[in-house]
């Protein structure tokens, strides 16, 4: 598969447009994209994301605001820690639904300080996060065992009360929120 096609396939089919804008004017190589790949109900639509893009980071010119959120989540899937931040920091405030899977997947990644970003994205778009949640229960249990095997391997002797862990907060925060909104009437 094409490459910016891989990217293409990674938002809704209405943002095709923007999403094209974008990929013109990013510089990529064969391999940029991981082949393997996270696949997300959003709103009734299989929307593939890919687990990593590896190309070199670029902050084009002249784009819309659209457009500069959908260039942030694709680098939330850099290979680099800190470029994955720098681009969730951007999207703290947008409250696109379509930007949800990507801050989430974050959650389950092993660079801890991500997750105060991704609190911080979460709590301007809880009602999206439940609704994410909902239409991908599954995905987000992966996830939930995703931050637990990394809270267990890197920092289970820094935070040996699960209770004082960022990622712990953030999932029972969730399941809580989204079990009071399944018991309202």
């Amino acid at each position: 598969m094409y490459e910016k096609d891989k990217i293409l396939n990674s938002f809704p089919p209405d943002l095709a447009k923007d999403v094209r804008r974008v990929l013109d004017m990013l510089v990529m190589k064969n391999d940029d994209i991981s082949s393997r790949y996270y696949i997300v109900n959003l709103g009734g639509l299989n929307i593939a994301i890919p687990e990593r893009v590896y190309m070199r980071e670029q902050t084009p010119s002249n784009m819309t605001a659209i457009q500069r959120n959908i260039l942030d989540c694709i680098f939330t899937r850099h290979n680099n820690g800190f470029v994955r931040q720098r681009h969730l920091q951007n999207l703290i405030s947008c409250t696109e639904y379509w930007t949800i899977p990507f801050c989430f997947k974050l959650l389950g990644e092993y660079v801890d300080n991500i997750l105060y970003d991704v609190k911080k994205h979460l709590e301007c778009n809880m009602d999206r996060y439940l609704r994410f949640i909902g239409e991908n229960e599954k995905f987000f249990d992966r996830t939930k065992n995703q931050m637990i095997s990394y809270w267990n391997c890197y920092y289970r002797s820094r935070y040996p009360n699960k209770e004082s862990y960022i990622g712990f907060n953030i999932f029972n925060n969730l399941e809580m929120a989204y079990n009071k909104r399944l018991s309202l009437p």
